[in-house]
Formats: structure tokens, C-alpha cells, sequence
């Protein structure tokens, strides 16, 4: 562990700064924190195990007091107050990111303002900043959640490829995050295994995906929120819905599917994902984007080159290929058949009439087995909606309206 600590010599990347490429500078940030986190980490299991040696610990400690110092003097918006453990439980507690004595509880975050930090573009007041902590789950798997926005909260449950950072000035996500922060706490984080939780855990399964939900709400500290599920996250919506009605207002579900792609019982769909999987393992880290690109022509047909670009690259910078592969089969074994009657809570399901991701009847499954379900059938072909289609035009206009009926 020590060899590891002296590895660290400096900020990732230090000194390069590309002002007017907001892609490479959140690449740039978002490795900076992850590396910094890793080192802080490294130090801070120094420190424990080095307690009983003087001599050796006191170099440690004052890398981590000035490494504690520097992210303790980091912008943060004056409208997010200091996040608190109070409330947490199933054993998830946030994760410092500066070194705190064990008789302080609390915990603390990356924050970043990107108004100062970078020359973005232009953005609306709800995104002009948001704020990335890290929580625990029971199993000791860091999960990260960005939250985003003034109001009512809405927690946009995880989907496959995502990356906190990276989504923030996309031109496939950006307009969601705009549009669903303008009114109300925007709560997103990203799955186990992708974008900035942690790459490295054992458990991928469906009951792992409804324990992050569970231990990202607890650990932004809500008692009732409006709860979004996209593509698979719409299954991991409903159990969490059936598991605790008490603190969910109301249940969203866009572009999602009842049964994964090896319940529904369709051979030949289950021959075309089980190729799409040996492609994911075998063709998603590679610079060609060509295998990528399969997907993205798949997940977002009407986009353009710029957007088709985007959406390569989260593929190979979100996911490693067997992790990719690892979730897309456990997607595969999603079944939430049984327990849509028992869903009590208000409920709008949304589905794209043309998608070649999920197909349109897996939405209208939804909304037949959920009682009092209301359905809106979009026209599009996207499984993502973009900014200029009418159909997103649409699913903000009933979104909006059905979280001021029920939050």
C-alpha cells in the first residue's frame, strides 16, 4: 500500500486544460475526483494500519490533512446544504471524501461549479451546477448519485450506461436533466459496475439493483419522492414501489419492459441478445466504434452524427465490455410479472410506439397489470427521446402534470 501512495504525484492531468472541449474537460474532472478518491482511500488505510509507528504515519497524515484542505476549499453552491447521515439506513452511509475524526459523523462530497471551473455552455439556472456524493450499499459497494435542482424530489432509478459526469453536458441526456430538474430535486445515480460507482462488484443481479436504489434514497436523506424508471430501471421502480408505498408519491415508467429478454420466451429474441452480448464483451473496448455503433443505431435511429458520436462513446467510457455483458444478461432475468397487481401508488407508463430496444407491448404489459395505471403511447422510434422531436415535447408536458397531481 505504500508503493500504491507513491504512485500518486500530483492532479491527474495536471496543467492540461481545454477550455473550449467541455467533453474532455468532464472526462478530465470526472478521472481527477475518481483518482483522488483512490488515493485519499489508500492513505486513509495507512494511517489505520500504521497507528502503532510514528515515525511512518506522520507522512500520510499530512498528505491527507492537505489533500482533506484542498477539497475542503472547492465551490460549492450555496443552495445544497451540508449533507447529513442522519437518516440513512440498511446500511448504507455516505462516503467521505475528506478525512473526518471518527468523533465527527458526517460526511462530504465532490462539488463542483461548473459556471466557474469550466466555460460551459450556455445552460438554464436549474443545471447550472450539480453535486456528486457517494454512498454504501450493504454489500460495500460505493454507489454514486448526483442530485440536481430545487423542489419536490424525483430519483430517476438507474439504467444501463450511464455516467454522471459524462451525461452532464450530453446532447443525448442534457434535455432530460433540464427539463426534470426545472421544478423539482432531480436525484439520478449510475448502476453498480458503470460511470462513476464502483467497476469492481461481485453481485450484478436485480436484487442488488433494487438495494442501490434503497440505499441512494436513504442516503439523500427522502421520505417521499416521485420515482422515474427508464428501460430496465422500470422493473427495479415497481419492486422498490411494492417494497416501501409509503415513501413513493408517484411511479413513472418510460421505454420499460415486465419480463427481460430470456423470460419472454421468444427464441428468436433470445438468439439476437445473446449475440448482442458476445458483441458487447468483444467489441465495446475497442477505439473502432463500429460494434458500438450497432446499439447506438438501435437505442437513438433519428439521432445525428453529433449525438450518434456521443452515445459510441459512453458505450466504451461508462462500462467495461464484461461488465456491459455481465448486466445485459442479468437484464435478460428481470421478471416483476407477479407483483405489478400490488403496485398501490399512482402510476404513468410511457412508451415510444416504434422502439427497437423494448417492444411497445412490454409497456403496455405495464400498464395493464398495474391497477389504474394511465399509458401514453408516444410516436417515436428513439428508446432515448431527443431534444427536437415532439414526442419529448409530450412526455415532459405529462410528466410535469402528473408529479404536480401527486407529489
Amino acid at each position: 500500500m505504500e508503493s500504491l501512495a507513491a504512485t500518486f504525484r500530483g492532479e491527474f492531468l495536471d496543467g492540461l486544460c481545454l477550455p473550449h472541449c467541455p467533453n474532455f474537460e468532464a472526462w478530465r474532472l470526472c478521472h481527477r475526483d475518481i483518482a483522488l478518491r483512490v488515493h485519499m482511500e489508500i492513505l486513509r488505510a495507512l494511517v489505520r494500519r500504521l497507528q502503532d509507528r510514528p515515525e511512518r504515519v506522520n507522512v500520510y497524515s499530512l498528505v491527507l490533512d492537505r489533500l482533506t484542505n484542498e477539497i475542503a476549499a472547492v465551490d460549492r453552491p450555496e443552495q445544497w446544504p451540508e449533507p447529513s447521515v442522519s437518516g440513512v439506513s440498511n446500511g448504507s452511509r455516505d462516503v467521505p471524501l475528506r478525512s473526518l475524526p471518527p468523533s465527527q459523523p458526517g460526511s462530504a462530497f465532490i462539488s463542483r461549479n461548473f459556471e466557474t471551473d469550466v466555460p460551459w455552455p450556455a445552460v438554464t439556472p436549474s443545471k447550472r451546477s450539480q453535486e456528486i456524493r457517494f454512498c454504501k450499499t450493504a454489500d460495500r459497494v460505493t454507489i454514486a448519485y448526483a442530485v440536481c435542482g430545487r423542489g419536490s424530489p424525483i430519483v430517476r432509478a438507474a439504467h444501463w450506461m450511464s455516467h454522471l459526469q459524462y451525461d452532464w453536458e450530453s446532447p443525448v441526456w442534457t434535455h432530460w436533466i433540464d427539463a426534470l430538474s426545472e421544478k423539482t430535486k432531480l436525484i439520478r445515480y449510475d448502476e453498480r459496475g458503470t460511470g462513476l460507482s464502483d467497476w469492481i462488484a461481485e453481485d450484478i443481479s436485480f436484487a442488488a439493483m433494487i438495494a442501490d436504489l434503497e440505499s441512494v434514497v436513504d442516503a439523500a436523506g427522502l421520505d417521499r419522492f416521485t420515482l422515474l424508471g427508464v428501460s430496465q430501471s422500470c422493473a427495479v421502480s415497481v419492486a422498490y414501489a411494492v417494497r416501501h408505498p409509503e415513501r413513493v408519491s408517484g411511479l413513472i415508467l418510460y421505454g420499460g419492459f415486465v419480463k427481460g429478454w430470456r423470460k419472454r420466451s421468444d427464441s428468436h429474441e433470445v438468439a439476437t441478445h445473446e449475440a448482442m452480448t458476445a458483441l458487447i464483451r468483444e467489441g465495446w473496448g475497442q477505439n473502432n466504434p463500429v460494434f458500438r455503433h450497432l446499439f447506438t443505431a438501435m437505442f437513438i435511429p433519428g439521432a445525428d452524427e453529433v449525438q450518434m458520436d456521443w452515445f459510441d462513446e459512453l458505450q466504451r467510457i461508462s462500462v467495461l465490455p464484461s461488465n456491459a455483458g455481465r448486466l445485459h444478461e442479468a437484464f435478460g432475468e428481470i421478471d416483476v410479472s407477479d407483483v405489478l397487481s400490488q403496485v398501490t401508488i399512482p402510476t404513468l407508463v410511457l412508451h415510444a410506439r416504434k422502439d427497437m430496444v423494448v417492444p411497445f407491448q412490454c409497456g403496455r404489459e405495464f400498464a395493464t397489470g398495474i391497477p389504474g395505471a394511465r399509458f401514453v403511447d408516444l410516436d417515436s422510434a428513439n428508446h432515448i427521446l431527443l431534444a427536437n422531436e415532439p414526442a419529448f415535447e409530450r412526455f415532459v408536458r405529462e410528466v410535469t402534470r402528473f408529479v404536480a397531481e401527486t407529489a
